[in-house]
């Protein structure tokens, strides 16, 4: 994805830009953006109708956690073009901790913390949104498309419970690269947020920052201390199921959409 130009003519300040690309997959493009006085982070989503979002979303929601204080400060935001502007966060990431468990102990705590947040945004279904992958797929992969929808059909339980069970405010992709700890705790890349089960945003965690059994119980007792719905480890394993299921199609539809941009 190009980098969006026009979008430097709406910074408050002026001057000579550096741009670097810091991050690109099918779902958006991040750049560090530096002056000799001042450096941003530009962000553009893409592909919104077939990664289950409506235009503007996710910038929509990207400014309501800035408002909320656990998100970096808006500089810009266009939501018709999917573009926005942030401070940029000089601080080390949670992944720089070199101790793995009192990592996902401030993890834990971080996840917490999430799920207390209350934003004004509307909730989406999972089993929805996970339709829409499979729809996004079989137009470019029909067989594989197909097949996915007849496996989402073998889990319609625990899509059923994730609708029916208690709601929270998640993240869905908390990889400790997403938090800088310092000073106060800052959270990026909500492009998949909304309201869900604490048990599948906690099991979630803990697939992407692959922690081994010791960690796993450092990040639940952290989370549990105050959580409103504590997780217990013994729901954690249909949830897992549930994610490698939902990972899978996701990244079959990244692969079918490169590929169809390759054709």
């Amino acid at each position: 994805m190009a980098f969006p130009t026009w979008c430097l003519a709406h910074l408050p300040v002026h001057g000579v830009w550096k741009t670097r690309s810091v991050g690109e997959d099918l779902a958006n493009s991040t750049w560090c953006i530096e002056s000799d006085e001042h450096c941003f982070l530009v962000k553009q989503y893409a592909h919104d109708s077939a990664f289950g979002r409506i235009t503007g979303e996710a910038v929509a929601t990207d400014i309501k956690l800035a408002e909320l204080g656990i998100a970096p400060a808006i500089i810009f935001a266009d939501s018709g073009r999917g573009v926005v502007i942030t401070e940029w966060l000089s601080s080390e990431p949670l992944a720089a901790i070199f101790d793995p468990e009192a990592r996902a102990q401030k993890l834990g705590l971080v996840q917490q913390q999430i799920h207390q947040l209350t934003p004004d945004i509307k909730p989406w279904s999972l089993w929805q949104r996970v339709m829409g992958y499979c729809d996004a797929l079989e137009q470019l992969e029909p067989r594989l498309g197909a097949q996915s929808r007849e496996d989402c059909e073998s889990y319609k339980d625990l899509f059923a419970a994730w609708q029916m069970g208690p709601r929270v405010f998640c993240h869905h992709d908390l990889n400790a690269e997403h938090v800088y700890p310092e000073p106060e705790p800052r959270v990026i890349d909500w492009e998949y947020a909304g309201y869900g089960h604490p048990g599948f945003d906690v099991a979630s965690t803990i697939v992407i920052n692959d922690f081994y059994d010791d960690e796993i119980e450092v990040f639940l007792e952290a989370y549990n201390a105050e959580a409103q719905t504590p997780v217990a480890r013994e729901e954690l394993r249909d949830w897992i199921r549930l994610i490698a299921l939902i990972n899978r199609i996701w990244f079959a539809l990244q692969n079918a959409l490169a590929n169809d941009g390759d054709s």
